[in-house]
């Protein structure tokens, strides 16, 4: 699923209540049958399991005090009873060799890489607890056009392997196209249109979707050359 919108309209808030980074003021978020805003303490420990969160900068979200293998294997003694500690460099290292890394990489600290291979540990950080959802809030935005390419290559990759969903937030809605199955379109807080990527794209129902892809541009000269036409004809 992917979330877009203009920026502020409530996508990486929407992403950080549903996993409750955030307080919701109302409103419910069903996983599994339960209501993800009513679980306790102790329930939303056991939750995190399942649903981890990319977040944009991984300059941010990684803690350059930490190497590589502590930042990977933290959330094993958050949750020790997952992997023996034994097994933590041998774990550490297949994580890494997954994402597209190497296990070599796991005593050096994240200034030591470039933004796309920092987004990859921050991935593999994510995996560390198997989850059975990951949030990706704009994890590839900040990245070159070529690393972007790389890392959606290697997050569906993920998903077709390890059959892990996403909640994927982007500006970019050609990436957008291509990699996700359904789109929720976000204006000022509302969702304003949800379907298929088939069905958004193509036939979008509202004028507010309609602006934002236009406005949007694609790798396609002629995908370009339809919008730009489309425009002047509203004009």
């Amino acid at each position: 699923m992917a979330i877009v919108g203009e920026s502020g309209s409530g996508k990486s808030t929407l992403a950080r209540v549903l996993l409750r980074l955030d307080e919701p003021d109302a409103g419910t978020a069903h996983w599994k049958g339960h209501d993800l805003f009513k679980l306790s303490p102790s329930e939303l420990y056991k939750l995190r399991r399942d649903l981890q969160m990319v977040f944009q900068d991984p300059t941010q979200s990684l803690n350059p005090r930490m190497t590589v293998f502590q930042l990977v294997s933290e959330a094993w003694a958050i949750h020790p009873d997952i992997l023996p500690k034994r097994q933590w460099r041998e774990r550490v290292a297949e994580l890494l060799v997954q994402v597209g890394l190497s296990a070599e990489h796991m005593s050096r600290y994240p200034h030591q890489f470039s933004g796309g291979q920092r987004q990859r540990i921050a991935i593999a950080r994510a995996l560390a607890l198997e989850p059975q959802l990951i949030v990706c809030d704009e994890a590839v935005s900040a990245l070159d056009v070529s690393v972007q390419a790389q890392v959606i290559t290697l997050l569906d990759k993920l998903r077709r392997d390890m059959g892990i969903s996403f909640i994927f937030i982007a500006h970019d809605l050609p990436v957008v196209r291509d990699f996700a199955d359904y789109v929720m379109v976000m204006q000022k807080g509302e969702v304003v249109e949800l379907g298929t990527v088939k069905d958004v794209f193509d036939t979008p129902r509202e004028a507010y979707t309609r602006a934002l892809l236009a406005a949007s541009l694609d790798p396609d000269p002629d995908v370009q050359a339809e919008h730009r036409a489309a425009r002047l004809k509203r004009a």
